[in-house]
């Protein structure tokens, strides 16, 4: 695997950095 973003949970679902991670949270990846 490899470790695209870090954060605070709550920032991760609601305010990703990478649009992958926001691709993943949301169900378009994975």
């Amino acid at each position: 695997g490899e470790l695209i973003e870090y954060d605070d949970t709550q920032l991760i679902f609601t305010n990703p950095k990478q649009e992958r991670t926001q691709d993943y949270v949301t169900g378009r990846f994975g």
